[in-house]
């Protein structure tokens, strides 16, 4: 018993080391977001994460904070990991960016930042080969969204082919070490939230790494010059031995859309 406390305390302090770490990146960059309301379908709650370390792997050269949750738990497990539910590999998050370079980005080039997450996220849980793709060309838009006090441009996107992180290996030192500390600062943002590393732990992981469809939406804010909000939402169509598709995209795309108009931007300069 003893053990199991110091365990729970020092993953509790694991966490708020790492959270002090990227609200430094924060002040860094000048800009703070929160989600001031996340639909049932998805945790109550975030995760901030410090991507600059992963980025450069990629050919990114940016300062990163990606904020995420992922789906609500089902018998003691995130919606995400549970094939039958719609929130399976579903993401609702946000990318804060500060781009160190100065050029005209693309709308390829914000999708690229998605890619490179998700193949780092794979890779955590144990993908020997992360696949994604999100070509520009199957996105329809820009329509006019209001985050806050900015206007930015909505896109959807039809049909992005990924690897599930549901496999084989997906329960791996890594991630063994990684989840409780994700749990940790989820439980930060919001107190009432008791979540543990195994919420985040595939259990049945027959699929293996399945090829599915991505589809969704992300919005993109500019907030400065080279400094962009990027906000991303999907759901996935799985498919099915008997050659039909399940999509549980448009089950998700209303509460998506609320999300993203929900998000508050703090600018820090203005606190300091």
């Amino acid at each position: 018993m003893i053990l199991i406390y110091m365990s729970r305390f020092i993953i509790k302090l694991l966490a708020k080391i790492y959270a002090a770490w990227v609200h430094r990146q924060e002040r860094r960059i000048g800009y703070r977001l929160e989600f001031s309301h996340i639909p049932q379908a998805w945790i109550n709650g975030w995760m901030i994460y410090d991507m600059a370390y992963a980025w450069p792997k990629h050919k990114i050269k940016a300062d990163w904070v990606n904020y995420f949750t992922l789906g609500s738990l089902v018998n003691g497990l995130s919606s995400r990991f549970v094939r039958g539910e719609k929130q399976y590999q579903s993401w609702l998050g946000a990318y804060l960016v500060k781009f160190k370079e100065d050029k005209d980005f693309t709308l390829q080039d914000h999708f690229n930042l998605a890619i490179a997450d998700q193949k780092n996220w794979l890779r955590s849980f144990g993908d020997p080969k992360p696949f994604i793709e999100m070509p520009a060309q199957k996105a329809t838009g820009p329509e006019l969204i209001t985050i806050g006090n900015f206007e930015g441009k909505l896109y959807e996107l039809f049909g992005g082919p990924s690897h599930s992180d549901v496999g084989n290996k997906s329960v791996n030192l890594e991630t063994k070490l990684i989840m409780p500390i994700m749990a940790g600062v989820m439980n930060l943002s919001n107190p009432d939230l008791k979540l543990e590393g195994k919420n985040f732990l595939p259990k049945d992981r027959s699929s293996n790494y399945e090829t599915v469809t991505l589809k969704g939406y992300v919005a993109i804010v500019e907030l400065e010059k080279n400094l962009k909000l990027v906000l991303y939402g999907n759901g996935a169509a799985i498919h099915n031995p008997n050659g039909e598709d399940t999509d549980y995209y448009p089950q998700l795309k209303q509460d998506i859309l609320l999300a993203f108009k929900s998000i508050i931007i703090k600018n820090l300069n203005r606190y300091s």
